[in-house]
């Protein structure tokens, strides 16, 4: 496949990395600024750069949107109705308006669209829901999940900027919400949430709580501005599940009394190959989503993340709809 890159953030290396790892070309690289696109293509071996999405987009198979969450909308919409597939990064979008608009697109245009969390990709996954199934720690009855790093407070950067969409939530907090969806593959019944902000308002730190069926409950955390665990164990009535950096998991523990089982699943190249493939078979299928990450599945996802963010007291200009392509 030949792709066009929209973005040039640290995440692309490791998409270039695996695409390439798998037999993938990159061919064109998308940028607000052509000067800075170009260093980056010339950097990476790529032999196209510059503004103009559509001009960059001409003989590609697919693109990759890697920018800041609110250029999301725009620039999948732009390609889509041309009729580009797209591999978006997570969060699909900002909220959920512009989620639906993305895919609106797709469907009109019969198009390919895919939000990119890899993490429901990974091998390790099927093991543990093959575990689960089968009943190895009884039904799950707590997820528990945190992923947060430090970041020094820089009101410009992306992570801290309101009107880049920054805060834990979107960048990271959809890692330990996406786990909790494969979990326990529903929607939940209620959510608790409770936020550090930013002087900007964006959220800090988060702590949420979810109720399931069956009075099933997931506590999840989040964090630009602290170190966690980034860990996650699910409990289940008999026994249990550890995952050990379970947005890139490539091992799981359980535990049932005394006995304990280990799995190793290592990743290929870096991870990232996995959600590629996934897109190269969708496109030879000639399927407009993937059964792994459905349009309903980031559609719920974002509106979940829309709640919290409506609890806890975070709003964005792009949730205002003239701040689509910010």
């Amino acid at each position: 496949m030949r792709w066009l890159i929209v973005g040039h953030g640290k995440i692309t290396a490791n998409f270039i990395e695996a695409a390439r790892g798998t037999g993938h070309e990159i061919v064109a690289v998308a940028g607000r600024n052509s000067e800075r696109a170009s260093i980056f293509a010339n950097k990476n071996g790529i032999e196209n750069s510059g503004e103009d999405l559509l001009l960059l987009s001409e003989g590609v198979d697919a693109a990759y949107i890697a920018t800041p969450h609110t250029g999301h909308c725009d620039g999948a919409t732009t390609l889509l109705e041309k009729g580009v597939p797209v591999l978006c990064e997570k969060p699909l979008a900002v909220n959920h308006r512009q989620a639906e608009k993305m895919v609106n697109a797709a469907k009109e245009s019969n198009t390919f669209l895919m939000e990119a969390m890899w993490t429901r990709h990974l091998p390790i996954y099927e093991e543990v829901i093959d575990w689960i199934k089968k009943g190895l720690i009884g039904e799950p009855k707590l997820v528990d999940a945190s992923l947060g790093f430090n970041s020094p407070y820089d009101p410009e950067s992306r992570l801290w900027n309101p009107k880049l969409a920054g805060g834990s939530l979107l960048d990271v907090g959809i890692y330990p919400l996406t786990l909790a969806d494969l979990i326990y593959e529903t929607t939940p019944e209620k959510i608790s949430s409770l936020a550090e902000l930013s002087p900007d308002g964006v959220d800090a730190h988060i702590a949420i709580t979810l109720q399931f069926q069956n009075s099933a409950l997931a506590t999840l955390g989040s964090a630009i501005n602290l170190s966690l665990p980034n860990g996650a164990t699910i409990l289940g009535e008999s026994g249990s599940i550890e995952i050990p950096s379970f947005w890139c998991a490539q091992k799981a523990f359980t535990t049932k009394g005394s006995e304990k089982r280990e799995i190793f699943r290592p990743h290929e190249i870096n991870g990232f190959e996995y959600q590629i493939r996934e897109v190269d078979r969708c496109l030879s299928e000639g399927l407009t989503q993937s059964p792994k990450v459905s349009w309903k599945c980031s559609l719920s996802m974002i509106q979940l993340m829309d709640s919290i963010r409506s609890e806890i007291g975070v709003s964005y200009p792009a949730d205002d709809e003239e701040h689509d392509g910010i």
